[in-house]
């Protein structure tokens, strides 16, 4: 078994170390704790075994990727220890992950910087909305998605802030790789609740602009182009329903 060494690093670390064999595993504390790009490299695996029997190789490589352990010490952990931590990394991808507004994240030179959602999403470009748009539901991409949603404050006065202007996904998306990985969860969430809320009021008035009597500027495109007003009606509630789905966010099943 593993007894509990209180001593934590700035990571947010558990340190378990083992009675028979004097292995130090580091065990995250926290979801903010793991990194978005060890998240993202878990998932691969995932992906990659997707089709496997046993889900023993895609256990192993979590104590490797989330805990910094070999194949060969996990291999070696007993039993017990072995569950008592996918039991542990599990608790943690279930836990909740609210958004974050804004977060502090030390480079390779050592300067810390704060990043910040956001503030107005009304006021979101052409250019940010396609790079958004095509980014946010692929895990492969996210840290290009969230340098689009998160960039560095550059002024704040009661509680108000604003962020540095968008120059493209690329200039932060390798910094994103470190972000916290319950922050990139956290704004994953926030975004599909909000356009499936959006697309609820949307598909509404669409539909209720349909059942109107008079001839509205949607019927005459309708007809127009040859579409019935009942198919259409009929698209929007398949629609409806595909997007009041939260989108699966690949969070792991240890």
């Amino acid at each position: 078994m593993f007894y509990f060494d209180r001593l934590n690093d700035k990571r947010g670390l558990l340190s378990y170390i083992s009675m028979n064999k004097s292995l130090k595993i580091e065990i995250p504390q926290a979801l903010n704790a793991i990194k978005l790009k060890e998240y993202q490299k878990y998932l691969s695996i995932v992906e990659q075994n997707k089709d496997a029997e046993s889900p023993e190789l895609v256990n192993l490589k979590a104590l490797e990727i989330f805990c910094g352990l070999t194949l060969k010490e996990a291999y070696g952990l007993k039993v017990t220890d072995f569950n008592f931590i996918l039991d542990h990394l599990n608790n943690l991808f279930e836990q909740k992950t609210p958004l974050v507004q804004r977060f502090r994240l030390k480079g390779t030179d050592d300067v810390e910087v704060e990043f910040g959602f956001m503030p107005k999403l009304e006021d979101i470009t052409a250019g940010e909305f396609i790079d958004l748009d095509s980014y946010l539901g692929d895990w492969k991409n996210m840290h290009k998605a969230m340098a689009i949603l998160y960039r560095p404050v550059v002024f704040e006065k009661r509680g108000r802030y604003l962020i540095e202007e968008y120059e493209g996904s690329d200039k932060y998306a390798h910094i994103m790789e470190d972000m916290p990985v319950d922050v990139a969860i956290g704004a994953m969430v926030f975004f599909y609740r909000l356009g499936n809320e959006l697309s609820r009021h949307m598909i509404a008035s669409l539909e209720k602009e349909l059942k109107n009597p008079q001839i509205t500027p949607l019927k005459r495109a309708l007809e127009e182009n040859g579409v019935g007003t009942t198919r259409f009606t009929q698209s929007l509630r398949e629609m409806r329903q595909s997007l009041t789905k939260l989108q699966n966010l690949g969070l792991p099943n240890f």
